[in-house]
């Protein structure tokens, strides 16, 4: 649906006080930008129409960095004047040109073209801007290619233009996903004329993981593959933001593609292609510790409100009352804090109604600290416990217990501070049996949770070798 920009302008031009005029212009070109990209911030100058001063600053946020794009607005709609302008401004700003009227056609029109192009600079007509798409919830590839255009457009775009490169890259985005080489042949050369090589790029790395996510070789893919073997904080944001992909093949063959550092860097907080990832990533993906922290889940029933989630930078599993966060160190959680600890009748009912073997229990009454343990021997129905526990009046609770998980490794479950990690300050585990072991053991899970665990943590494959301890330096 094409928003009608240049009659807007036109009732702004005609006020007759030239300087209220200029400010109902910009509030024209500001109001349609923002409506697209809504994530920008426009900071207005005091000129128009000056050949180095931008008329508005539009400032954004990508992945982790800043990046902007300077606007200027242009009385003149004349391409030979258009070009001369273009000529003047720096290259590397990568400048957004909108004149106030429909660019004329013509050899001037052409050679514009080419040179906005090689100043990887844009010049957005009026009708242009009006045929970009106003921002929606769901993330289609025709609202990333709109993005694209504002975030690194290049050349010549009116409404034609526009709707050309909106449907070219909706086209070959569905092509590349079903492993089809001539749309996405044909996208990929449309963007490399269109946009920036930035922002080119990126849309290319994303069709290429959606090329892989086919099942196609990536030395069939017809573009330049890209030389990262891993999606870059932007490229995996583009995916994960796009509308959902329920296929689990599709991300099993992504998942070797994504590490968790660009993924806490890609500004996604839980969208639907992040629950499917994670599926596959659960049983590949490593960390040392884990940490729940009780009542900050918005879900009040089973199933429903278990999500994964990126909150403040850091990995997390949203349970129906809690939300358990992962890391690869203690020192990228919160400090824990203290809870009260369960009775060791309860512990040992949730090793037993989770098979979970304990070798190691700490515990504690008001004065007194008992440890009991088997190396390598699973003591949860010892029947000397069951002594220990008549002796201190069944008032023992349990601070700490070794577990072993599915893949036979240790576990350090911390019930005071609901934190679990393995032993040695740089052991790993696979998400899928620190997650899993842990939760089963700190938390009072029912049979619904149970069985809601069971499905999130059981998407991926699990490897041979699912703990790993790096080498230590040379002393």
């Amino acid at each position: 649906m094409v928003t009608p920009v240049e009659p807007e302008i036109d009732r702004a031009l005609d006020h007759p006080d030239p300087r209220e005029a200029v400010e109902r212009v910009k509030d024209v070109v500001q109001r349609r930008l923002l409506a697209v990209y809504p994530s920008a911030k426009i900071v207005r100058t005091t000129f128009f129409n000056h050949t180095y001063v931008p008329d508005l600053l539009m400032t954004w946020k990508s992945g982790s960095r800043a990046a902007e794009r300077r606007v200027y607005l242009r009385a003149s709609s004349d391409p030979v004047l258009l070009a001369n302008d273009v000529m003047l401004l720096e290259r590397e700003q990568q400048p957004l040109v909108v004149p106030l009227g429909q660019v004329g056609e013509g050899p001037a029109w052409t050679r514009l073209d080419n040179i906005a192009g090689e100043r990887q600079t844009l010049v957005l007509d009026p009708f242009g801007l009006g045929a970009l798409p106003s921002h929606s919830a769901t993330r289609s590839p025709v609202a990333l290619a709109s993005d694209a255009i504002v975030e690194g457009g290049r050349g010549i775009m009116g409404q034609d233009q526009v709707e050309q490169f909106l449907a070219s890259v909706d086209l070959g985005v569905g092509a590349a996903r079903e492993g089809r080489e001539a749309p996405t042949r044909a996208a990929l050369t449309t963007l490399g004329r269109r946009t920036t090589p930035g922002v080119a790029h990126r849309l290319s790395s994303f069709m290429a993981a959606m090329w892989q996510g086919s099942g196609r070789s990536m030395t069939d893919f017809p573009g330049e593959v890209p030389l990262r073997s891993s999606l870059d904080a932007t490229s995996l944001s583009l995916l994960l933001s796009s509308e959902e992909i329920g296929d689990e093949d599709f991300w099993r063959r992504i998942q070797p593609l994504v590490d968790i550092k660009p993924l806490l860097d890609s500004g996604i907080t839980s969208t639907e292609n992040l629950q499917h990832l994670m599926r596959s990533a659960v049983g590949a993906w490593k960390a040392h510790v884990c940490m729940v922290v009780e009542g900050r889940s918005a879900g009040t029933g089973a199933g429903g409100s278990w999500r994964w989630m990126v909150d403040r930078g850091r990995l997390a599993l949203q349970g129906p009352d809690f939300i358990a966060y992962i890391a690869g160190s203690r020192k990228d959680l919160e400090f824990p804090e203290e809870h009260e600890v369960p009775l060791l009748a309860e512990v040992r009912e949730r090793a037993n109604r989770h098979g979970i073997t304990l070798t190691s229990i700490r515990m504690m009454t008001p004065n007194r600290s008992i440890g009991y343990d088997s190396p390598g021997e699973d003591v949860t129905n010892d029947p000397q416990l069951d002594g220990i526990s008549a002796a201190l009046g069944q008032e023992e609770g349990v601070v700490e217990a070794l577990a072993m998980t599915p893949g036979g490794y240790a576990l350090r479950c911390n019930f005071s501070t609901q934190t679990a990690g393995p032993p040695g300050a740089r052991a790993l585990l696979v998400y899928a049996d620190l997650l899993g072991t842990a939760l089963r053991l700190l938390r009072p899970f029912g049979e619904e949770n149970a069985a809601v665990l069971r499905d999130l943590l059981g998407g991926g494959p699990v490897p041979s070798a699912q703990w790993s301890q790096p080498p230590l330096p040379e002393a």
